[in-house]
């Protein structure tokens, strides 16, 4: 069963941070994207759970990879404190 990606990234991509990056504008739902909110992101060569850990006025929004889709599916479209 294929699912929707939610934030389309490469999973490789870090900021100066080691965090995972993206653009707002890649996202399926804009206003779905939000600190804690866990998403499945990446693209046709890759994906997994991710939770978002902010977003920025620019447009890019930062998250961390807690794991794998297999592992983690259960989590999509939860928010996290």
């Amino acid at each position: 069963m294929a699912l929707d990606i939610d934030l389309t990234t490469g999973l490789n991509a870090q900021d100066d941070d080691g965090l995972g990056w993206a653009t707002l504008a890649d996202a399926r739902d804009p206003s779905q994207v939000r600190p804690g909110v866990m998403l499945l992101a990446g693209n046709l060569h890759g994906q997994a759970v991710v939770r978002v850990t902010a977003g920025d006025d620019d447009g890019q929004v930062r998250f961390i990879l807690p794991g794998s889709v297999a592992k983690n599916r259960y989590l999509l479209g939860c928010t996290v404190a």
